[in-house]
């Protein structure tokens, strides 16, 4: 699936297209970082370099909501995903949730998407 032309409507929130793109994401994580950024409108995400306890770099990324329903449907499908499960480090009253990234991670290419649509996509045409 392609990326869609719109990802944000004349409201602000994300499109159905932009969402299911989400859910269907293929590529580095630092692509699918950038394309979730582009879904927070209404939002905030931040993107942030730091040392971690061990004294090792890791990248964080921030996103909060602040209850815009639109980030909201974000954060709620992101939660679904592959990429949730394994970088998510935290979440907090008032909609901020925190992911972080080892250099190595930052690179990875995989399908992010949530696990289960690729399949039952499969078997709906077998």
């Amino acid at each position: 699936m392609t990326e869609p032309d719109e990802v944000i409507d004349d409201d602000g929130y994300p499109t159905d297209e932009a969402l299911d793109h989400l859910r269907t994401f293929t590529g580095t994580t630092e692509e699918f970082v950038t394309y979730v950024r582009s879904l927070m409108y209404n939002g905030l995400s931040v993107l942030e370099d730091f040392t971690n306890d061990f004294g090792r770099p890791e990248k964080r990324l921030t996103l909060i909501t602040a209850g815009w329903s639109g980030c909201e449907s974000v954060v709620g499908t992101l939660c679904e995903t592959m990429f949730h499960l394994m970088f998510w480090e935290s979440s907090f009253r008032g909609g901020k949730h925190t992911f972080t990234f080892s250099p190595a991670q930052w690179e990875m290419s995989l399908s992010w998407g949530i696990p289960a649509a690729g399949s039952a996509e499969q078997s709906a045409t077998n």
